[in-house]
């Protein structure tokens, strides 16, 4: 049987920062935990840094992936310091593609194309 992989979540409430350190697979009730308490910060009158250390995450599930990219994206500091917590910052760090129009050229069947006798040579025609 495997072992289930929770995760530790702990807050550091100071005066000038709130620090949210989390261990283990960032998933599920933690998410919504983690997203309360960034979104209780953001409510409060006088501002303060608020970091997330993911050192000693192991993984997370996409609502996981999608705060942690949410929260940097919106100027949260994000600590890493080892080398699978880096690739995990990679991740959410990562600007989201984004599809954007191409532009096509056509010809109108009813234009003529001239090929002058030069550009033909030259494209190696003759």
């Amino acid at each position: 049987m495997r072992p289930i992989n929770v995760a530790i979540v702990k807050v550091f409430d100071r005066a000038d920062e709130v620090r949210v350190e989390i261990a283990g697979r960032f998933a599920n009730s933690t998410v919504e935990e983690v997203a309360a308490t960034w979104r209780a910060t953001l409510s409060e009158t006088a501002p303060r840094r608020f970091t997330v250390d993911i050192s000693r995450l192991t993984g997370y599930d996409s609502a996981g992936r999608n705060l942690l990219a949410s929260m940097y994206h919106h100027g949260v500091r994000i600590a890493a310091s080892t080398p699978l917590s880096l690739v995990f910052l990679n991740e959410v760090s990562a600007i989201p593609r984004q599809s954007h129009p191409t532009v096509v050229y056509t010809r109108r069947p009813e234009e003529k194309v001239t090929v002058f006798p030069r550009a033909r040579a030259a494209a190696g025609a003759e």
